[in-house]
């Protein structure tokens, strides 16, 4: 039984990592998932992991316990410098340090909570069904999936390498960092042991930091790769609905006025059909966002404040140290990260909106003035057409509402007020130390 469980262990790990390998080194195809890497890095982080076997899970929970004593630890120095009145600087890297531990920790909830509705947009971007037949489409989706490989490699290989780099740090005096108990004058080795050890446990949450920036940023991604190809669909309705009325033209017998006649017929029917179903792929985006909504302006209600709150703790830190050490380099590794994290998720935030917005004057820029042309007998379907042409471009229009529950947009603009938001509240923490 136990070679069997092993076999079979060894089939699932083999495939999944030939299917990583492939979806590396291969071209983009239409199977390809676009959310690359997702169960791995779940998984990984300690968040999920999609395996039945009981041993594996039982393993794989005992990681997920390892992975949480560095949370313990911070919280456990936070609160000690707290009550032994430690200094503002080192209180607010503590802050600093619960702030990063605690909103990943949130943020991997939220994930978990609206798991269901991470996997509908998963399934609604692998799905493609939709402008297969369109020339840029093929070239849209590659380009957006290649773009999210080249983002969760190097990001997955930069959180590693820092992790690693933390082995040569000396964490025993740290203000946050260090182990809650010391043998050092008794047992020097064994205290050095469960040093590196600790540090090494500490994977999980720097992982778990890089996850849950990684899964919004597909979303996003993901659903703007899929409005550009609406958008596309959108733009070509008059050339698909020529060449249909073209095709049937071909089968049908009759003389050159009977198939005028039938021409203008095929028209109005065929162009009404091909507005209505770009109008269907419209609806079934919007109805997606609505799904996922509120787990995306929570996600970004939390990312702003806590992006304040931690530039401005790490800078108040920084200033006062007087000489560069890797704990200085750590801190504004830190900062860096959460300002990338924030700036990068307004930015696909304004692309996203500005890709629903190109729907519109997709429209717009159709040669409805010329195509549509009034003929008493296709009246109603004349104000037809043109009544969904002004309601696609009026909801086109309208914002998507990814503004964190109402307080304010989350765009790029909004970024630039952070950063002023953040050096206030530097200046203000100045004072006091």
């Amino acid at each position: 039984m136990e070679a069997s469980t092993r076999s079979r262990l060894w089939s699932r790990c083999k495939s999944r990592a030939t299917a990583y390998y492939r979806a590396l080194t291969r071209d983009f195809n239409y199977s390809t998932d676009f959310f690359f890497g997702q169960d791995f890095l779940l998984a990984i982080a300690g968040a999920r992991l999609n395996s039945t076997n009981v041993r594996i899970r039982r393993w794989w929970n005992a990681y997920r316990l390892v992975s949480c004593l560095p949370m313990a630890v911070v919280f456990w120095n936070t609160f000690d410098a707290v009550r032994h009145c430690a200094k503002l600087e080192i209180l607010l890297s503590c802050v600093q340090a619960v702030i990063g531990i605690g909103i990943s920790a949130l943020r991997m909830t939220l994930i978990l909570r609206h798991y269901d509705s991470l996997m509908a947009v998963l399934r609604y971007v692998n799905r493609r069904s939709f402008g297969r037949i369109l020339q840029p489409s093929l070239g849209t989706r590659a380009e957006a999936f290649y773009h999210i490989r080249r983002t969760v490699i190097p990001a997955v290989s930069i959180v590693t390498s820092v992790i690693a780099s933390y082995q040569a740090f000396d964490f025993s005096h740290h203000h946050f960092f260090k182990l809650p108990f010391d043998i050092r004058r008794d047992h020097p080795h064994v205290q050095k042991l469960f040093e590196k050890l600790f540090i090494l446990s500490s994977h999980g949450i720097g992982m778990l930091t890089v996850v849950v920036y990684l899964i919004v940023y597909m979303v996003l991604k993901g659903l703007t790769c899929e409005l550009k190809v609406i958008a596309q669909t959108f733009s070509v309705i008059f050339e698909n609905t020529e060449n249909r009325v073209q095709r049937k033209l071909e089968l049908e017998p009759g003389n050159s006025r009977q198939h005028d006649l039938m021409k203008k017929r095929f028209f109005w029917k065929f162009v009404q059909e091909e507005f209505g179903d770009c109008v269907k792929l419209h609806i079934e985006f919007l109805a997606l966002l609505n799904r996922i909504r509120p787990f995306l302006n929570a996600t970004f209600l939390i990312v702003y404040y806590s992006t304040v709150l931690s530039l401005a703790s790490g800078a108040i830190y920084v200033s006062q140290m007087k000489s560069i050490t890797l704990f200085t380099v750590a801190t504004l590794y830190f900062c860096f990260w959460v300002s990338f994290e924030c700036a990068s998720l307004t930015r696909a935030v304004s692309i996203l909106t500005e890709s629903h917005e190109s729907i519109g004057w997709e429209v717009y820029n159709l040669d409805w003035h010329e195509k549509l042309e009034w003929d008493d007998q296709y009246r109603d379907e004349y104000r037809s057409v043109r009544a969904t042409m002004l309601n696609v471009m009026t909801v086109a229009q309208q914002p998507l509402r990814l503004n964190c529950f109402g307080f304010f947009e989350f765009t790029q603009d909004r970024f630039y007020e952070l950063l002023n938001m953040a050096y206030s509240m530097f200046t203000f923490f100045r004072k006091f130390v």
